[in-house]
């Protein structure tokens, strides 16, 4: 069997499964922060929810852009490329739209990752509307 340099769904799934734990740390650090700084009560539901949001985005967009990899994409090798021609790294821009993207896929269990199969450059709703491609390294 011919190796690709395409990513499929399965390697996309499991680098996003190693990312969830790691933003579990995350969120349990700015959870207690915000706790701290509220006097001890509980956060309203809202802005709980938008500091879960904002921090997640913000883990994926530093990871993307100084490195191209989240720690479980370097652990499965799978690095992400601006698809536009001339750029090399991704734009904040980017990560914000794969992001939005990425958080309306998991809505939907995952299954517009499976356009690459029936997309002729083997890219997925994110890739596409982001205008960026994950590649193997």
């Amino acid at each position: 069997m011919e190796k690709t340099p395409d990513v499929g769904p399965f390697l996309r799934i499991i680098a996003s499964i190693y990312d969830c734990f790691l933003l579990l740390g995350v969120w349990f650090v700015i959870g207690s922060v915000a706790l701290w700084l509220n006097g001890g009560n509980i956060l309203h539901p809202a802005l709980g929810s938008l500091l879960v949001f904002v921090s997640a985005w913000a883990f994926f967009a530093i990871f993307w852009i100084k490195y191209g990899q989240t720690l479980g994409m370097q652990v499965w090798k799978i690095k992400i490329i601006n698809d536009e021609p001339g750029h090399s790294n991704i734009t904040l821009k980017q990560t914000f739209l794969r992001y939005l993207v990425n958080c309306g896929m998991l809505a939907l269990l995952g299954m517009p990752l499976f356009l690459i199969y029936v997309d002729p450059k083997k890219l997925a709703v994110n890739d596409i509307l982001s205008k960026t491609k994950l590649i193997k390294v």
